[in-house]
């Protein structure tokens, strides 16, 4: 039986990773040129004073090697330091250590410290590499470290064969400045820079999560007014069609009785009828659009002129007048609010076509809405058991979710007007997607 294992990542796993997250020299060539830079730069400025000496004829180098192999470990203690950075995206620490034992070697064996002096350079680029991975205590102690074993080991070389204690250490005080100061920038700089990888990937981090929740929501918003469609389209289908059942039984029980009533309530079978289609036909044409067409072609007040044109273009006088900006309002406001629209003027139509009707919008703290139709123009009336209650109780009950209300009613004149109010909270009625 195989033991069983834990999802959570090893320690040695979330540094590894760590490590790839923070990597500069993350391809093989980016490393080779780095390391060649390292290369040529160091070796110039470690070799210009030899080769200058060199020239003029100098004899007694005061070396323990000869000055030809001396300059030769400085060529290859060159090359081993740079050939050390092609690892370091992988092992920064070897990196370190390879890059501070050469200089070491160099300094304290060879005892030619001013000509390595170059080399304080390539090891602070080693620590601001490793600084870029570890947390800023560690970081600091692997710069203390690397200075107090540069500098002990070259005071133990040097007094033990060419200086004196006292001399030794008066060098090494002059010559600590100038080795401590690029270590200590580069893992200053190095730490900076973990600082702002950090950053950047929280600033990432936050984008999607952001992007996460912007679709979620459109996805949410999407449903939602899918399932909206839906109910309006069965509140539509079943307000007309119990419309059209109710008007045509009445008409059934009419024809013998009173034949021209019967007629009558015909033509109110086909005007339902019309008004249904169309009704039916909105809804659709919402639903096709959603998640299919741009979001502003949702029905909302926006296309309350529209509205009114069409009623006017069937022979109705429709009189609309708009206060504020309904570009202001929320989505789920403003659509609601233009239903309660088409709704009221379908009513209108067909309870008294040709009565001039007039539409106010105003738009402030609340949205507040009126549709105000003066007496019936015809004689006709519509008899009594024709279903006038559906749509308006529809109405209603979407207004109240809004923590809106919905007031209809008859006017003195004899006309009918129906008033909507919904409240809008502060800053909502900014920032609503359509």
């Amino acid at each position: 039986m195989h033991a069983s294992t834990t999802t959570r990542p090893a320690s040695g796993d979330r540094e590894a990773a760590r490590d790839r997250r923070y990597a500069l020299l993350t391809s093989p060539t980016a490393a080779a040129v780095f390391a060649l830079t390292i290369f040529l730069t160091t070796v110039i400025q470690a070799l210009w004073n030899p080769v200058l000496a060199i020239i003029d004829g100098v004899e007694d180098w005061g070396l323990r090697a000869p000055a030809p192999l001396s300059v030769a470990f400085v060529v290859i203690g060159c090359l081993l330091q740079a050939a050390a950075f092609v690892v370091s995206d992988r092992a920064p620490r070897v990196t370190v250590f390879l890059v501070v034992a050469v200089y070491v070697m160099l300094a304290a064996v060879l005892q030619v410290p001013t000509w390595v002096q170059a080399m304080y350079v390539v090891i602070a680029a080693s620590l601001f590499l490793l600084a870029t991975r570890l947390g800023a205590g560690r970081a600091v102690l692997w710069a203390v470290g690397v200075i107090l074993v540069c500098t002990g080991t070259l005071f133990v070389s040097l007094s033990t064969s060419v200086m004196s204690p006292v001399d030794a250490a008066t060098y090494i005080a002059r010559e600590l400045p100038a080795l401590a100061a690029p270590i200590a920038a580069g893992t200053a700089l190095g730490l900076w820079w973990q600082a702002q990888v950090r950053r950047v990937e929280r600033a990432r981090e936050e984008a999607a999560l952001a992007e996460q929740e912007h679709d979620r929501r459109v996805d949410e918003a999407q449903r939602a007014e899918r399932t909206r469609i839906a109910q309006e389209l069965h509140d539509v289908a079943g307000q007309h069609l119990a419309g059209l059942i109710a008007l045509a039984e009445a008409a059934g029980t009419l024809v013998d009785t009173q034949p021209a009533r019967a007629l009558a309530l015909v033509a109110e079978v086909k005007n339902e009828g019309r008004f249904a289609a169309a009704s039916v036909t909105g809804a659709l044409s919402d639903l096709r659009a959603t998640g299919t067409e741009p979001p502003q072609r949702t029905a909302d007040l926006r296309r309350a002129t529209e509205l009114a044109d069409y009623w006017r273009r069937l022979g109705m006088p429709v009189r609309i007048h708009v206060d504020g900006d309904v570009d202001d309002i929320p989505v789920v406001v403003s659509s609601t609010a233009y239903r309660s629209l088409q709704e009221a003027l379908t009513n209108v139509a067909k309870h008294a076509s040709r009565a001039p009707t007039d539409i106010r919008i105003v738009v402030g703290s609340a949205l507040e809405m009126s549709v105000e139709n003066t007496a019936p123009t015809s004689t006709r009336t519509s008899p009594d058991p024709v279903g006038l209650g559906w749509g308006l109780e529809g109405m209603r009950e979407r207004a109240l979710l809004l923590r809106g209300t919905l007031t209809a009613g008859p006017t003195r004149g004899g006309g009918w007007i129906v008033d909507l109010r919904i409240p809008l909270a502060d800053g909502s009625s900014r920032t609503a997607d359509r």
